[in-house]
């Protein structure tokens, strides 16, 4: 176990700087770039459990970033995370990078039917099995795509004129774990009369904490290769003045062993925060932000 540092600190003027931030929107995000082989996860949309999903609010439903995991059904093996991030809010622009270089563009969706167009790149060397113009060659033949879902992440399928699939890309979407929540069970034991409040910021990649006896404050770290990874690094507990301190000595135990999150089941409110083992260490409750006495 890390040890946590303690500091006697004011909470309830610390806690309530979070709402402004816990209010933030998806932009951009500098997700890092390492030298990867997306693993077997290209094919997963065609398992049993797959379900198309309907295009009914592309903005909504499309808008952010998605990572390449195939080119013409073969897993990408590239220098670089290859992706692409969908912009709405900006002519339709599409941007991102071929596992080589930096792209740009532009892109048309009506129903289905997709297509991108002008799309540049950068002119760097690259080494990659994957060849970065294999990426671009698909792109410039994508003519529609499908939406589908499994165990609640999204696959976009693109496909040309004859049907086919040249491209299968994952969803990089954590804004379910954005914004505040009550923890309503560490390790399957319910909480909820503790009232911790938590105020999870994916933009700002911070997380912080109130509880009766501490103030939990650090960092959020995603590795966008992996499907929901998420873990919780540099914790640090400041006392407001509370002899009774063994809940949150076991809520940040359960945080640094958190790997994945996922959502409960079909209670769409609430996430499960996962260890390496696959075990729900803890649950959340989404919930609003309130100002405690003190």
């Amino acid at each position: 176990m890390k040890k946590y540092m303690i500091a006697a600190l004011c909470a309830c003027t610390a806690f309530c700087g979070m709402v402004a931030n816990a209010q933030s929107t998806g932009k951009p995000s500098p997700y890092g770039k390492e030298a990867v082989r997306v693993p077997m996860v290209a094919q997963m949309a065609n398992k049993q459990g797959a379900q198309s999903v309907a295009i009914t609010a592309p903005e909504k439903q499309l808008y952010g970033e998605w990572t390449i995991l195939s080119v013409n059904k073969i897993d990408i093996d590239t220098d670089e995370r290859a992706y692409i991030y969908l912009d709405f809010n900006n002519g339709n622009q599409v941007y991102g990078c071929n596992g080589c270089n930096a792209i740009n563009g532009r892109f048309t969706l009506k129903g289905n039917n997709l297509s991108f167009s002008q799309m540049i790149q950068g002119g760097a060397e690259c080494n990659s099995i994957t060849d970065e113009s294999e990426v671009m060659h698909a792109l410039a033949e994508v003519a529609k795509m499908d939406l589908q879902s499994v165990y609640g992440i999204n696959y976009m399928v693109l496909k040309n004129a004859r049907n086919q699939e040249v491209m299968r890309l994952r969803q990089l979407n954590f804004d379910l774990l954005n914004g505040p929540w009550l923890v309503k069970e560490i390790e399957g034991v319910n909480v909820l009369d503790k009232e911790i409040q938590m105020v999870i910021d994916i933009d700002m990649r911070t997380i912080h904490a109130l509880t009766k006896c501490h103030i939990i404050r650090g960092k959020v770290h995603i590795d966008a290769l992996k499907e929901n990874d998420v873990q919780f690094e540099d914790l640090k507990a400041y006392n407001t003045d509370c002899d009774d301190s063994e809940i949150e000595t076991q809520l940040l135990i359960k945080l640094e062993e958190t790997v994945s999150c996922k959502k409960a089941g079909n209670i769409s409110s609430d996430m499960e925060l996962v260890n390496n083992e696959g075990e729900t260490v803890i649950r959340l409750q989404k919930t609003t932000l309130t100002r405690k006495n003190q």
